[in-house]
């Protein structure tokens, strides 16, 4: 399997959790306001997204190439671990440090937020040369490594940030008067 082939399916991948991910958080949250867990509606939204992940993996497997479907799936599950899963869980854990949020809170919290770390770190990975040109991919030296750990930094801490900036905006102006819990 060609390294291009392989590239070109991480960047599909990751812009495709980048559009995925507003539908995912949003989804999670409409699911959580008819039960008392956020965690079960965002597991429940993530178990259709895996199964839609993995019946294109099938589908890539049966119709293009076997290695094409395994390396689809391989892609996607790296690119949910290092794009989704972790800085979910980050930021939840950091809103449980930054607030008195409990853990379920907390979780919906940073997975409101996760989107907008997902939409930033796009806006970030194409701003060199915009959509038609350049990207962070085509930097070299100092460039490329102030680019990359501020990609990295966008989104391991993006979830935690965008979501304490949520907190704060539910807390100060849609209950004003309540205070910070």
């Amino acid at each position: 399997m060609e390294a291009g082939f392989v590239g070109a399916m991480a960047l599909l991948v990751c812009f495709g959790l980048v559009v995925a991910s507003p539908v995912v958080a949003l989804a999670a949250w409409a699911l959580s306001t008819r039960s008392d867990y956020f965690g079960d509606a965002l597991g429940t939204v993530v178990a259709g997204a895996v199964g839609l992940f993995a019946a294109a993996a099938v589908a890539l497997a049966v119709f293009v190439d076997p290695a094409a479907g395994l390396t689809f799936g391989v892609v996607a599950v790296g690119a949910a671990l290092v794009l989704a899963v972790v800085p979910v869980l980050f930021g939840r854990q950091l809103l449980g440090r930054w607030t008195l949020l409990d853990a379920d809170e907390a979780l919906a919290y940073a997975t409101l937020g996760w989107p907008v770390a997902m939409v930033t770190s796009a806006a970030l990975f194409v701003a060199p040369g915009g959509l038609a040109r350049y990207n962070v991919l085509f930097l070299e030296g100092v460039a490329a490594t102030v680019a990359w750990m501020t990609l990295v930094l966008v989104v391991t801490l993006g979830p935690a940030l965008a979501g304490l900036g949520l907190y704060n905006v539910v807390e100060r102006v849609v209950r004003p008067g309540s205070g910070l819990r």
